[in-house]
């Protein structure tokens, strides 16, 4: 089996902070030699706009979205925004789609949250219409589109990313996207995670290799890794009881966490919840330690497949560019030929 060689690069996640500090942000990570921006979305910063201003604030990086909530817009209201982020970026743009939560959709936006398969199928194949510039109609289950043409172009075409965690929508994700963006999936488990995407692309007759393979990375960079691992439960422990999350943690192999947060957070037991969050799984959500620990981990990430490693630090804005530096060159020099699910070849 022959294999490919890809270049892993670093990004980095925005919002830190606040809108005001987003360009400046970028700007430093571009100048540690971080080449993306990859904008998060949940209730604070708008992933659209703080798109626009990284594009004009600090031109030639490419930037994505990592992801947004589908339902939380109109596939219309994605599509404009797609287009003038592509005409922005000079055709470096990526959209990043996911099904996000109940909570953001349904109780937030007061959206229906089912057939999350059909709702993402759908809402793909409407984008892909929208944004090749052809008139849409189109009458789904869970969409309808009557007529709508988008009045103007993308500069060349708006690659579509799915943020997936399970084993159906990593499929469908094979079947259907130009990359997929993992979340708090550990580096151990992503043969087995990405073994879906990648069965999910040969049962479409796709080229598996050709699926970018982004992950996000929520690093403390911390002496004390405890005091790390209770900053992970804190900003992220809520994140284990939401359906997606405990399932695949169940999945890759923390069937009993997963349980204990399942039972604890249907009591509304928070400090249930955040006790099953256990170190193991801390460190499954993230990565915590030294600068040299950190480095190593995110090294480990591309070696196992990851092509885009994207650093959310958690940590005040004022030093997010000190552990930006910190981490920079840590993939200086990797050999990736026998590397990663993703890039194997026939």
């Amino acid at each position: 089996m022959e294999r490919t060689q890809k270049n892993v690069r670093l990004g980095m996640t925005l919002p830190v902070g606040g809108a005001d500090e987003a360009v400046e942000l970028a700007l430093a990570a571009r100048e540690r030699g971080y080449e993306e921006i990859w904008m998060a979305e949940v209730n604070g910063g708008d992933s659209y706009a703080l798109a626009g201003a990284v594009a004009v604030g600090a031109p030639g990086m490419r930037i994505g979205t990592a992801v947004v909530p589908a339902q939380t817009r109109t596939p219309m209201m994605h599509a404009m925004a797609a287009m003038t982020l592509s005409q922005l970026t000079r055709g470096n743009f990526i959209l990043g789609i996911g099904l996000s939560s109940p909570n953001i959709v349904r109780d937030w936006a007061g959206q229906p949250y089912d057939r999350p398969l059909t709702r993402m199928r759908e809402h793909i194949e409407v984008l892909r219409q929208m944004l090749s510039g052809k008139k849409t109609t189109y009458d789904g289950r869970t969409l309808s589109v009557k007529s709508f043409r988008l009045g103007g172009a993308p500069v060349g075409e708006v690659p579509i990313y799915l943020g997936a965690l399970n084993q159906r929508m990593l499929r469908l994700t094979g079947a259907l996207c130009d990359g997929v963006c993992l979340n708090m999936v550990p580096e151990f488990a992503l043969t087995q995670v990405l073994g879906e995407v990648r069965a999910g692309a040969e049962e479409a007759g796709r080229d598996p290799s050709q699926i970018e393979v982004v992950a996000r990375l929520h690093v403390v960079m911390a002496d004390d890794a405890e005091m790390g691992r209770n900053l992970i439960r804190t900003v992220f422990g809520a994140y284990a009881a939401t359906p997606g999350y405990n399932r695949c943690f169940e999945w890759i192999g923390f069937g009993d966490e997963a349980r204990r947060i399942r039972e604890a957070f249907a009591k509304g037991d928070r400090a249930g919840v955040a006790m099953g969050v256990t170190d193991e799984l801390c460190d499954a959500m993230a990565v915590v330690g030294n600068r040299d620990a950190v480095r190593a981990r995110i090294r480990a990430y591309a070696e196992a497949g990851i092509d885009v490693c994207v650093i959310n630090p958690i940590a005040d804005p004022s030093s997010v560019p000190q552990i930006l530096g910190a981490i920079s060159g840590c993939l200086d020099g990797l050999d990736l030929r026998n590397g990663g699910v993703m890039r194997a070849t026939e």
